[in-house]
């Protein structure tokens, strides 16, 4: 039997010493990220965006590690908790995000030389929780070096499919349970795993052309002279998708000329169009703006357009879009979706709702060990209050659109339907009236935009448009 590995030692005052020395190398960024994601609630893709150093190298290493590691974090336990010997709530947090970072490194990058994989995430133990831990690190990391020379690896550990299907497919392709019975159940066999394969992989990043720089051509030849490389989007006319290079770092986004925005998000205010200015344009979740802005260039000055948003701090996220995109003539209300304190009725009222953000887990892999069953019904009460005070603001004629960039139908379509059903002074528009032909096969049956990662290739999001009758 293999020995089971000391317990690691718990830090002390005056242990926690910081690896880094100057700019941190991607190792000690990646650790730094994923600390900040699993113990403080931080999104992975901010704080990546967050990173400081010139050297292009290590930021695209810790970018690899910090979502290799959220995204195959149930493979990774299943061989921790194997060669530890031990539950996972018994390692320490730092110990047991090192040990992933290492161990991820040894099953996913087979560049990276093993021995410099393991030696690397010691030190980081070492460095965050001294020598009695960094032995615990290292143990278990050569433990599970061991048990995959001897051929047992994350596939020899998973359940029998014939007896659980959803315990296999949860423990192959790294995701809660409760998330895979339910692509499971709407999507059938071949279509879960399609879904869970899809979103185990980078989304593609793409650019919003803002209407003042040109076309789409013209704003990819001024990028490339920056080094940006793109393609124009497969989905999207005038759309552009990242092929290598920083956008967000070019001078062309910091004059407002490009905005980063998947194109299902792009497509969501296509749908509030024609638009009075005079009668008004409201978004009720408009931080940090990427729709909004997006609606707004395409309207007059002086046009007449709020932007409401639970907190000040949250409306500063709108602003510094803003300014950067030289918008102008935004009023700025603070105001709760679910009772807006906002004493007027507008012709265009957008509800982008907080969501689960299922559809979005590709671009933020930690969602889905964030979610529950729990939570999808929490926000889908506070949905339906939205809407039916959403619909409350809307003068006669007046058109709701109501997105959220969810898989989830008790955020998506069934919102909707029960809006309508108890509200028969709205009626359910065919979003096909209102985009080209060449993005009608994103609309379904009802009328309702319905983006899929692993059909699309784009965020998954749904989008259906009400008008008063």
């Amino acid at each position: 039997m293999p020995r089971r590995p000391r317990a690691e030692t718990r830090p002390g005052p005056g242990r926690h010493t910081p690896v880094e020395r100057g700019w941190p190398d991607g190792r000690a960024a990646a650790f730094s990220v994923l600390e900040a994601v699993e113990l403080k609630g931080g999104s992975s893709n901010a704080l990546l965006s967050e990173i400081e150093t010139p050297d292009e190298r290590e930021r695209h290493l810790a970018t690899t590690l910090v979502y290799g590691v959220l995204r195959q974090r149930r493979v990774l336990d299943r061989l921790i908790e194997r060669s530890s010997r031990r539950p996972l709530h018994e390692i320490d947090p730092a110990v047991l995000i090192a040990t992933r970072l290492g161990l991820y490194q040894v099953l996913f990058l087979t560049r990276v030389p093993r021995a410099a994989a393991v030696n690397e995430a010691v030190a980081l133990v070492r460095a965050h929780r001294g020598r009695g831990a960094a032995a615990f690190a290292n143990a278990v990391l050569r433990s599970a070096c061991r048990s995959l020379d001897d051929g047992r690896n994350p596939a020899s550990l998973l359940p029998d499919e014939s007896l659980d299907p959803v315990a296999f497919l949860a423990e192959k392709y790294s995701y809660p349970r409760f998330l895979v019975a339910r692509f499971l159940a709407r999507f059938g066999r071949a279509g879960c795993e399609e879904l869970l394969v899809t979103c185990n992989r980078p989304a593609p990043l793409v650019l919003r052309v803002a209407r003042g720089a040109g076309d789409g051509e013209t704003v990819a030849r001024a990028l490339r002279q920056e080094g940006i490389e793109t393609l124009p989007s497969p989905v999207l006319p005038g759309a552009l998708r990242v092929v290598r290079g920083a956008p967000q770092r070019t001078r062309l986004f910091r004059e407002g000329m490009i905005y980063i925005q998947d194109e299902a998000a792009q497509i969501v205010p296509r749908l509030l169009f024609p638009i009075d200015p005079e009668a008004g344009l409201l978004d009720l979740c408009a931080a940090p703006g990427g729709k909004l802005l997006a609606t707004a260039e395409m309207l007059r000055p002086g046009a007449r357009i709020v932007a409401a948003d639970i907190s000040v701090t949250r409306l500063r996220l709108l602003d510094d879009n803003a300014r950067r995109m030289r918008a102008t003539g935004i009023l700025r209300v603070v105001s709760d979706m679910q009772r807006p304190a906002i004493g007027a009725q507008f012709a265009r009222v957008l509800l982008d709702a907080p969501c689960s953000g299922t559809g979005v887990i590709r671009r933020h892999p930690e969602i889905r060990w964030r979610r529950s069953e729990e939570d999808i019904a929490l926000s889908a009460g506070m949905q339906e209050q939205a809407l039916f005070a959403a619909a409350d603001l809307l003068t006669s004629g007046g058109r709701l659109v109501y997105s959220v960039c969810s898989l989830e139908p008790e955020e998506g379509p069934r919102r909707v339907m029960a809006l309508v059903e108890r509200r028969t002074d709205l009626r359910l528009l065919d979003a096909r009236t209102l985009l080209p032909p060449g993005l009608h096969s994103l609309v379904d049956d009802q009328g309702c935009l319905v983006t899929l990662p692993h059909r699309d290739d784009v965020d998954g999001f749904f989008a259906a448009v009400l008008e008063m009758r």
